[in-house]
């Protein structure tokens, strides 16, 4: 018996594009503020900050999903995050946040996010080969 799994590959976030940056009016320590936004941000920024330094952006999450006994569970997922007045290098520009089920366990730069695709492409020949291997070798 075969099982067909959804694949999805995910096409750009939506949200993400390299025009129509905006403006966004925010709220810290009851002052309305204007910062500038990404234009892959699609936070709403409604929320009112206690500091600037609490300002974040981020962008849709893109997700790599496997079965479960419940389903489809999302295993990864991957967004561009920034904290761009946090007074942190690594996060003041724009990065790739990796979340494991539930938990955030990478900031990436570019260059290292395209390693880390690489690999998560390398492990699916993996996961190809080991099908392979149980299926007779028909994979």
């Amino acid at each position: 018996m075969s099982t067909t799994l959804p694949f999805v590959v995910p096409a750009q976030p939506s949200g993400i594009s390299r025009s129509n940056a905006r403006q966004a009016g925010i709220l810290v320590r009851g002052q309305r503020i204007t910062v500038d936004c990404p234009p892959w941000c699609i936070h709403l920024h409604t929320e009112a900050y206690r500091s600037l330094e609490d300002v974040s952006h981020h962008s849709d999450a893109i997700s790599l999903t496997a079965p479960s006994h419940q389903g489809v569970e999302q295993v990864l997922t991957a967004r561009i995050s920034s904290w761009p007045f946090a007074g942190d290098p690594a996060t003041e520009s724009p990065f790739i946040a990796f979340d494991a089920v539930g938990d955030e366990v990478a900031q990436l730069a570019p260059e290292t996010a395209l390693a880390a695709a690489d690999q998560v492409i390398a492990h699916g020949y993996a996961l190809r080969a080991l099908v392979g291997i149980i299926a007779g070798g028909a994979q």
